[in-house]
């Protein structure tokens, strides 16, 4: 072989082998952000960061007290544009930011309302280090105020904020957690409205910044999700409160586990119930009845009394019966309540407007040229409720002290 030719193919052999790290970087020379919350003033976006100092981390034990150093500071940069402002960190930042472990992106209510969330979207889908799969919250007050919140129980706050929403939609179902990637498609979506959950502070916000609120046995101030936020195009254009969002919930097939109290009766509000969904499927089809569109909505829940304050013979299946009316009353109450949220908005944040569309071209067509087409839809709803046991006792405790009754 060409002595020329072996020359060529070593060095494209070597080429291949060694351009493994040619984009490395030290960690020490990285400052690794966990949250990120954003802001605007005067024509300028206000971009925060949270970083965790690792010397911190590493020398604390435990549930994150008793450190002399805070686990974690926060920068705060302005610019015309985000990137602007991101690139403006490295004025005050001794190392650059690394985004590949941020996973909380906290938005401020007027942003979202006067400028939208188009050109956030298109920055932080743009960036290789930016994760899709970031939660996406808002938030009624300076956006930057809850990544200051330190929390006892994580020396990282940004990582006990993404812990809360994930525990709240496995076990209150009401609140759910909206990743970058899902938040960027229902805004995309012409028949579908976008949401994502509030975040807030409640109690003494700059008490609980300082690190005398590590060492505390009472917080005081705690990070709490809240309402939730509904998105016209890339803008929001009003809250749904936790009612509300139950009953987006339950029509959008996402209940896994929901605690539902019901009255023992009509005449007396003050003894209640506590039954705990287990098992819950909404199955939704549009109808074509008479020219208008009807939404045929089914929900089937099981579940289990897990708490009474009722005199009542649980082991009587018309006392059962009766208790499953009554649920499936609360439920219809929670769901046309959203149904009315939602027509009240103009918003669809259900989807049923992109099942028309799938189901029933010529009417979406129709229905796209109304101003408001939810008024022009019926809701048919059809709930079926199904208490499986009644966990260890069949008797309620209240019985044995008022056996008459």
């Amino acid at each position: 072989m060409n002595r020329k030719l072996k020359l060529l193919i070593l060095m494209m052999t070597a080429s291949l082998l060694l351009n493994g790290c040619w984009d490395s970087k030290e960690l020490n020379s990285l400052s690794i952000v966990s949250a990120t919350s954003i802001d605007r003033s005067e024509d300028e976006w206000i971009i925060s960061f949270q970083v965790v100092i690792p010397q911190s981390i590493a020398t604390q034990t435990g549930g994150g007290s008793g450190g002399s150093q805070s686990p974690i500071t926060i920068f705060s940069t302005r610019g015309k544009t985000i990137r602007e402002a991101m690139q403006n960190a490295n004025l005050e930042a001794p190392r650059a930011l690394f985004f590949a472990h941020n996973s909380i992106l906290i938005i401020n209510e007027q942003v979202v309302r006067n400028a939208g969330v188009q050109q956030i979207l298109d920055f932080f889908l743009r960036p290789m280090e930016s994760r899709e799969t970031m939660s996406v919250l808002l938030t009624k007050d300076k956006a930057s105020n809850l990544l200051e919140v330190l929390i006892p129980l994580e020396k990282i706050s940004g990582n006990a904020i993404q812990r809360v929403i994930t525990q709240g939609q496995e076990n209150l179902s009401q609140v759910k957690n909206i990743k970058l990637i899902d938040f960027a498609s229902m805004v995309a979506n012409p028949y579908q409205g976008a949401m994502a959950p509030e975040l807030r502070v409640s109690g003494n916000q700059e008490e609980q910044s300082t690190l005398d609120a590590l060492k505390s046995t009472r917080n005081q101030a705690v990070l709490k999700l809240g309402d939730l936020g509904v998105f016209r195009g890339d803008r929001l254009v009003g809250w749904m409160k936790r009612r509300e969002s139950r009953g987006v919930a339950w029509l959008s097939n996402s209940v896994k586990n929901l605690i539902i109290v019901t009255p023992c009766s009509d005449q007396d509000a003050t003894r209640l119930s506590s039954y705990r969904v287990t098992h819950s499927s909404t199955r939704v089809d549009p109808k074509m009845v008479d020219g208008s569109v009807n939404m045929m909505v089914h929900i089937q829940t099981k579940g289990a009394l897990d708490e009474t304050s009722c005199t009542m013979d649980l082991t009587k299946p018309e006392v059962i019966s009766k208790l499953e009316e009554a649920i499936a009353e609360q439920i219809k109450e929670e769901v046309l309540a959203t149904w009315k949220r939602m027509k009240d908005l103009n918003v669809d944040v259900v989807g049923f407007l992109d099942m028309i569309h799938r189901r029933y071209p010529a009417a979406s067509k129709r229905l796209s040229k109304s101003e408001h087409p939810l008024q022009e839809l019926e809701l048919d709803l059809n709930l079926e409720v199904n208490v499986e046991h009644t966990n260890m006792i069949n008797k309620p405790f209240s019985n044995l002290i008022e056996p008459n009754k």
